[in-house]
């Protein structure tokens, strides 16, 4: 007798007649028995987790709009413009405190509205299955995951995508040669409702109702899930429908499942929406999609990786791996890597460049990635599930434009752009300014300024938001070059940003510079005062200041706003008047920039170095007097609770302060800190601490950012390589500046680095190797640099690919002046 499950110990490679491996993706020989361990899939809108085993296979169903209403959706900021003086005065007169509790007094902070899940699509086997080898496996080129054992009779498999072509969650079950499918499918909604740690409540699920509806029409089954909320609250519900398609055999309905039997072969097409009103349904329009489309597997699959492989497949990152490594079970692999938990394991590393752009891709769509990308299998979530602005949305989309997955990045875009007039209510009832005021978290439904307090949360204090959540778009245009997404979507919201400063900097210090306040380093307080209201915030400072030039750069752009009195002429004033950075006692760049308030360096954020990254301010060629200070700042900060996001954000910092050891540590503390599930998926913790997306969706950028450099005018080689990656290819970079890096490779032990580029104009950039360089050989036009002998001047021309050679170098070479 075969066991009901496959043996969980094997991890050995399965066998090629089971499955063929893929190129580029990981398969595991054990099953997962928790939806966090569950394998992945989603064009942006719909996901699916795949977990269980070939007796009871379960499929959480996902979808990106699917939050829990709790009666914010339509509920504005107070009007609290008429305390901002009074709040002033405390603040600046040593009273944070009191300022904090007088500006939210008789407001309470609310949550946004609770991500969740649709339900979990059950397939139970009518028979025990009894599976001798398994494996499943996540094709990261076409997106498909697949399941598939032996018995006695042969291969078995299931397979599973979700269509960015057809919008739509696709199944195949295939049986062994001789062998039909036979199974029952059904609704599971009793899904992990365990208490979260962060978040606004848990119970808000338990007062859902569901109804299942199964029937038979014209050939197919029809499985029909609905789901109710809690009247009064938002939105009225949602619904799935799945159209159960056989090859032979018959379909019937069993209650509320169906059940198919001999079937040479089943597809099944899934889709999900979320209804406004109570009628909503009545139409069926789910049934009328799944009925109108095309069935076969192969066909829907075909559609559907002409636009996945073709943007997966943009990059790739090689660390000279043995191959053997590469064909290791991720079980292996995280098993490996948690044995010695000090050295990264590069097979593993590659695994995770791979992965993390395939879930980037895959959660990203009509939204950006939410904390858990667009993937979950519970209930409750921490922090709600949602987009949180003050770090971990930009954080888990640092890749999207870097990486050429810029299309991906249009439901960032549009998430930012389509709440800017939320952004005004924000600006106008709680500063009376105008211009626009960003909240710290939205759930991709409003983005009103909600979730502050006068405590431990002032988050309507954070006036930096907005030129931070601006930033993605910005990096966007200096990447591409889109002159009509500046024109049309960009260079409006920048300019209207510049008018919110213009309102707020009203107070002066003794010097006449600009005084931010009240002001808040997210989610920071002063040492000295334990407050987190404060002055001075210096992530605040760097907003300002850049979103003051970022408005003067995009109206010189586009030609407007440049007469006397316009708003050139303003915003050029108002920059003179932004106060310098603090460098404190410590020597480090100090988190607030005003007398009296002391560093707290033991903290998970760190808003203060905005201007390392993402923005460019503080670098070695326009501002070296910052970079000792900054490198002081991240060596100082404590890790606090090791949250992935702050361990992410150092390294992305680090990489571009050009130190390659700390972009080496802070990875290892996610890498080898048991932070992985066997999807490759993240925790936010250590030990597997709360499913979380950003480091998986993030690595790829820390990488990329390590090893090239870029922003208008520069092309920097290895800024931050750390010397454990001694040789190395990456491909597909697109840099800030119009460069298109097709590959990037390295070997310091020959003492090279070559980089082909192809720019979209003619122009003269400056190529830097701080490793020093002994020789460039190129086709392009090479000239000395003012910067020294580790730089040179290259002219590119429009279209034009050219190769770059840099000889680097070695023990016992010296550095010649120039070549």
């Amino acid at each position: 007798m075969h066991p009901a499950h496959p043996p969980a110990g094997d991890t050995t490679t399965p066998s090629p007649a089971l499955v063929a491996l893929p190129d580029r993706g990981i398969h595991d020989t054990a099953p997962a028995d928790s939806w966090t361990d569950g394998f992945l899939t989603g064009n942006g809108e719909h996901g699916a987790v795949v977990y269980g085993d070939p007796a009871l296979e379960k499929i959480v169903l996902n979808h990106h709009r699917l939050v829990l209403p709790n009666g914010t959706r339509d509920v504005a900021p107070p009007v609290l413009a008429d305390r901002l003086e009074a709040v002033r005065d405390k603040a600046l007169a040593g009273d944070c405190a009191g300022a904090s509790r007088d500006f939210a007094d008789g407001w309470e902070l609310r949550w946004t509205q609770t991500y969740h899940p649709a339900y979990e699509l059950r397939i139970a086997s009518a028979a025990d299955p009894g599976a001798d080898e398994y494996v499943r496996v996540t094709d990261f080129r076409t997106g498909e995951v697949t399941s598939a054992w032996t018995d006695g009779h042969g291969a078995w498999s299931r397979r599973v995508f979700v269509s960015r072509a057809d919008r739509v969650v696709v199944h195949e079950l295939a049986p062994a040669p001789g062998r039909t499918v036979d199974v029952t499918l059904g609704v599971h909604t009793a899904l992990d409702d365990t208490a979260t740690d962060h978040g606004g409540g848990d119970t808000l699920h338990t007062r859902m109702t569901f109804t299942t509806l199964a029937d038979v029409g014209e050939g197919s089954g029809w499985l029909n899930l609905r789901g109710t909320y809690p009247e009064g609250l938002g939105a009225y519900g949602y619904e799935g429908v799945t159209r159960v398609v056989p090859t032979g055999g018959t379909v019937a309905v069993s209650g509320s499942t169906v059940v198919v039997t001999g079937a040479a072969r089943l597809t099944l097409l899934t889709r999900l929406d979320r209804y406004e009103t109570p009628t909503a349904w009545d139409a069926r329009p789910l049934h009328a999609g799944l009925a109108a489309l095309e069935t076969d597997y192969e066909v829907l699959l075909a559609r559907h990786t002409k636009i996945h492989s073709e943007l997966y497949d943009r990059s790739r990152l090689d660390l000279n791996v043995p191959e053997a490594d590469r064909r290791l079970p991720t079980t292996e692999l995280i098993a490996r890597q948690n044995a010695d938990r000090g050295v990264i394991d590069p097979a593993l590393l590659e695994r995770l460049y791979d992965s993390g752009r395939y879930l980037l891709l895959s959660s990203s769509g009509i939204l950006p990635p939410r904390l858990t990308g667009i993937w979950t299998g519970a209930w409750t979530a921490a922090w709600a599930g949602d987009f949180t602005t003050d770090a971990n949305v930009n954080l888990q989309v640092a890749g999207g434009n870097i990486l050429d997955l810029t299309e991906a990045m249009e439901g960032y875009f549009d998430l930012i752009l389509g709440q800017l007039d939320h952004w005004r209510t924000n600006a106008r009832n709680l500063y009376g300014a105008r211009g626009f005021l960003a909240p710290s978290r939205t759930d991709g439904e409003y983005g009103h300024m909600l979730h502050f307090d006068g405590g431990d949360f002032p988050g309507h204090c954070w006036t930096g938001g907005a030129d931070w959540l601006l930033q993605p778009l910005l990096e966007y245009y200096e990447v591409t070059g889109d002159q009509a997404f500046l024109r049309d979507r960009l260079g409006p919201a920048l300019m209207e940003l510049a008018l919110f400063y213009e309102d707020f900097l009203t107070r002066t210090d003794a010097n006449g510079k600009a005084v931010f306040v009240p002001s808040f380093s997210m989610e920071n307080a002063p040492g000295s005062t334990g407050e987190p209201l404060s002055v001075n915030a210096t992530g605040d400072i760097t907003a300002g200041r850049h979103a003051l030039q970022a408005a003067i750069d995009a109206a010189g752009a586009l030609g407007v706003e440049q007469g006397g009195g316009e708003g050139v002429e303003r915003w050029s004033a108002l920059l003179d008047r932004i106060p310098d950075y603090r460098i404190n006692e410590d020597g480090a760049l100090a988190e607030w920039s005003w007398p009296g308030l002391t560093d707290h360096y033991d903290h998970r954020h760190i808003q203060h170095l905005y201007g390392a990254w993402p923005l460019h301010e503080i670098n070695p060629e326009e501002r070296p007097d910052l970079v000792p200070p900054a490198l002081k700042a991240l060596e100082l900060r404590g890790d606090q609770n090791l949250s992935a996001h702050g361990s992410l954000h150092r390294a992305l910092a680090a990489a571009r302060l050009k130190d390659g050891a700390q972009v080496y540590d802070n990875l290892r503390k996610i890498i080898g800190g048991d932070m992985l599930f066997r999807s490759l998926m993240t925790s936010h913790n250590p030990g597997r601490h709360i499913y979380n997306a950003d480091a998986a969706n993030a690595l790829p950028a820390v990488l990329a950012e390590a090893l090239l450099c870029t922003r208008p005018g520069v092309l920097e080689l290895l800024p931050a390589l750390p010397e454990q990656w001694d040789k190395g290819t990456i491909t597909g970079i697109r840099g800030r500046g119009g460069i298109r890096a097709h590959s990037l490779d390295w070997d310091l032990s020959d003492g090279t680095t070559t980089v082909t580029v192809t720019s979209e104009r003619t122009q003269d950039v400056t190529l830097i190797s701080r490793r020093g360089v002994t020789a460039v050989t190129t086709s392009a036009q090479v000239g000395r640099s003012v910067l020294g002998p580790h730089a040179r001047n290259i002219s590119l021309t429009a279209g034009q690919r050219t190769r770059i050679t840099i000889s680097l170098p070695t023990a016992g070479t010296r550095r010649p002046s120039d070549t």
